[in-house]
């Protein structure tokens, strides 16, 4: 009989196995159709038909809702360039936002990024993004985009810099993500 209990006992373990394992593949399986389904809504809402540059946004928190959001990265980017934020760059951020009329997504995104520092991956994500539009948009257009961030960047970082007119309004570390942001446009 103790035959017989051992074999049943090791049955039963064996099939305790086998239904974790199974859990596992299944939870994976679902992560990956999400990670696809996400992948496939952003592609359709940007236009963006490049697998890395759409994993890059996925991965940054960057869903279709929330593309719009991505037009504050370097804002986002140039504030937190001197691992402080200020009030005053906060503000520009935030009329930013309000100008560019972003829905509650976007918003709490950009709150989420103002309230800590966002992790490198983003700006990285944000890069792969200019260059995809790169070829998808017409050179004037693409031009007329960078004056527009670029330039935006440039005027958070000087809302908050200088002392009395005495010290220059942009920190060295600011000028350095204004011009990786600069560069970006033209790889």
């Amino acid at each position: 009989m103790s035959g017989e209990v051992l074999k049943q006992r090791g049955d039963a373990l064996e099939n305790e196995f086998f239904a974790r394992e199974n859990a596992k593949a299944t939870e994976a399986l679902r992560a990956k159709l999400a990670a696809q389904e996400k992948r496939d809504s952003l592609a359709k809402a940007s236009g963006i038909s490049d697998e890395t540059v759409l994993d890059a946004l996925v991965a940054a928190g960057i869903t279709a809702e929330s593309l719009a959001a991505l037009a504050l990265v370097p804002l986002v980017a140039v504030v937190w360039a001197d691992e402080k934020l200020d009030d005053g760059e906060r503000e520009a951020v935030m009329q930013a936002a309000e100008q560019a009329q972003m829905n509650d997504e976007n918003r709490t995104l950009l709150e989420g990024w103002l309230a800590a520092a966002p992790d490198p991956g983003l700006l990285a994500a944000w890069k792969l993004y200019v260059g995809s539009l790169r070829g998808a948009m017409e050179p004037a257009a693409f031009s007329a985009l960078r004056e527009q961030i670029v330039g935006g960047a440039r005027q958070v970082a000087e809302s908050a810099g200088g002392f009395l007119g005495l010290v220059d309004k942009i920190s060295a570390r600011e000028v350095a993500v204004l011009e990786e942001l600069e560069a970006s446009f033209e790889s």
